[in-house]
């Protein structure tokens, strides 16, 4: 299919809010990768290296590419801020059409809700291969701030 869109997952392999968010990525992945949506999981630290990246993603079963992002130059372009964040951006690589949390599975750091109600990477997705606007294009992450 056409590349609709391309999601860059903005990890760290310290925070546990990133480690946790691979299991709905994978799952996102898995549903989304055949319909034209690309993903990217870029990691924002100085201290990442191949080697880390390789181990980050044979350990959180990643199936997606990884890449370092020492220099913050997407990170700056893209403005994100904290880890796990999305941006999601349209097929012609510069309209923003989501960005923010993967879902509310987080209230705030360290506070893990018991029921995750909110799954705005998800719904964001099903618009965009759908073909509509993304309802909510702008949500609060929860995550490990970006230094």
């Amino acid at each position: 299919p056409a590349p609709r869109a391309t999601v860059y997952v903005f990890l760290a392999e310290t925070c546990p809010i990133s480690q946790a968010a691979t299991l709905p990525l994978r799952a996102l992945h898995g549903r989304y990768a055949a319909r034209g949506v690309r993903f990217v999981g870029v990691f924002p630290a100085k201290e990442t290296t191949p080697t880390s990246l390789a181990a980050f993603a044979k350990t959180y079963q990643v199936p997606f590419p990884l890449q370092a992002d020492a220099g913050y130059q997407l990170t700056k372009q893209l403005h994100a801020r904290v880890t796990p964040e999305v941006v999601m951006l349209a097929a012609d690589g510069r309209t923003t059409l989501y960005q923010g949390r993967l879902d509310d599975a987080y209230a705030g750091l360290g506070q893990h809700r018991a029921v995750t109600s909110h799954h705005e990477l998800a719904d964001a997705l099903a618009a965009v291969v759908a073909g509509r606007a993304v309802a909510v294009p702008r949500t609060e992450p929860v995550g490990c701030f970006i230094e």
